[in-house]
């Protein structure tokens, strides 16, 4: 659809632009032709003391006349019909614009006379067939280079399809690898413990370890394959997202009270800072908690034991709910520079090997789309860029969600 309208305005602006410099070109054409051409023509054909063309309407009007004078002299005989009354009508426009002569009669005997002569009349057709070409060269080129500019375009844009459609191939191919990847491991690890119990060669004491391990590992697998499923869902035409009026504070306050246990355990700290009024907005409260929610879990997930997090907002007007912004920031290690442009694709975590088993990576790309299907702004802001929302020095890192 992007590229759609990406060519119509490339065609609009083309077919504008070639308008404008072909009209400069076809009255530089006409304005060196009256200056030069018509003269010449009137010189060499000896009229130049009762003929006084001075523009191409003019030679155009000398030629008409004298072709309709031609046509007429044999119609109208044959239909019994005097040519005195169209001859005068001609001779009168004629004087207005080309002779030099206000009497008709005069400008009848001067118009049979160069009638009667072939030279003066093959050099005016050839004058008037050389001004034709002269005029009409310019719209020629405009069409030829509008036609070549707009064909450029069109295989601009098919070759950025092509590339897009690449990337998007590539992409699933990728995912699909991860998934095996992400679904293999643990079902390897649950294999071996459970070949290992069924054998009888794991001791007693250690059976309890075995189960715990597998428990582990399944429960993995199923949120691999429910984030998998949320993801597919959300990609897929039919899914639309379900707002409602909800109160965005109290929405804040309570994704921070589910995780708060989740806190505690990993030995970090959660600074809230949400207004106490209702601020009322039209979202779906569900898939907006994910959002929220997720960012959490990854401050805990993907920073070292201690890290101080922070759940803020902000709003310029809460009478209108006007620039909205939420802030999840935390104070661990910051997120290297080649993955920030990647982080929010699937399968991509800011571990440097995938098998830490910290998270699935469908997270922040499930984060973006329901942002995207919101209409919400959603990015990722680190050190020296993030010191500008003052949210305290310590804070290395924040993802912002602007609604």
């Amino acid at each position: 659809m992007n590229s759609e309208r990406g060519l119509k305005g490339f065609i609009l602006s083309r077919f504008f632009l070639t308008l404008a410099v072909t009209g400069i070109v076809e009255v530089f054409f006409i304005n060196l032709a009256n200056r030069f051409l018509i003269p010449s023509v009137i010189k060499f054909t000896g009229f130049e003391k009762l003929v006084h063309i001075d523009s191409i309407s003019g030679l155009f009007l000398v030629v008409f006349v004298l072709g309709a004078m031609w046509v007429l002299g044999r119609l109208l005989p044959f239909f019994k019909v005097s040519t005195a009354e169209a001859t005068a009508f001609l001779m009168s426009e004629l004087i207005k614009h080309g002779l030099g002569s206000s009497d008709i009669a005069e400008a009848t005997q001067t118009i049979e006379d160069l009638s009667r002569n072939p030279k003066a009349i093959i050099v005016l057709l050839i004058s008037m067939i050389v001004i034709l070409v002269i005029m009409l060269l310019p719209y020629i080129a405009a069409g030829v280079f509008f036609s070549v500019s707009v064909a450029k375009e069109i295989r601009h844009i098919q070759r950025e399809k092509e590339i897009a459609r690449r990337k998007e191939e590539e992409r699933r191919y990728l995912m699909i690898s991860n998934i095996v990847h992400d679904l293999k491991t643990p079902m390897t690890t649950v294999y071996g413990y459970a070949k290992a119990l069924n054998d009888g060669i794991v001791p007693e004491a250690k059976r309890p370890e075995y189960f715990e391990a597998i428990m582990a590992k399944s429960d993995r697998m199923n949120e691999v394959v429910a984030l998998l499923l949320d993801y597919v869902k959300l990609d897929s035409e039919g899914f639309t997202i379900k707002k409602e009026r909800l109160d965005i504070c109290e929405l804040l306050r309570s994704c921070c009270a589910f995780s708060y246990t989740d806190v505690e355990s990993a030995g970090d700290e959660i600074e809230i800072d949400i207004p106490n009024k209702p601020l009322f907005i039209s979202a779906d409260g569900i898939q907006l908690s994910r959002v929220i929610t997720n960012l959490i879990t990854n401050a805990i997930r993907h920073n070292p034991k201690g890290t101080r997090i922070r759940v803020s907002l902000t709003c310029e007007s809460f009478s209108t709910a006007e620039d909205i912004r939420i802030f999840v920031a935390d104070s661990g290690d910051e997120i290297p520079s080649p993955l920030c442009d990647q982080i929010f694709d699937p399968f991509v975590t800011g571990d440097e090997s995938r098998a830490s088993g910290s998270g699935t990576g469908l997270g922040l790309a499930l984060s973006t789309k329901i942002c995207d299907m919101h209409g919400y702004g959603f990015k990722l802001v680190q050190r020296p860029e993030i010191l500008r929302y003052r949210l305290g020095d310590e804070y290395k890192k924040v993802f912002v969600i602007s609604i």
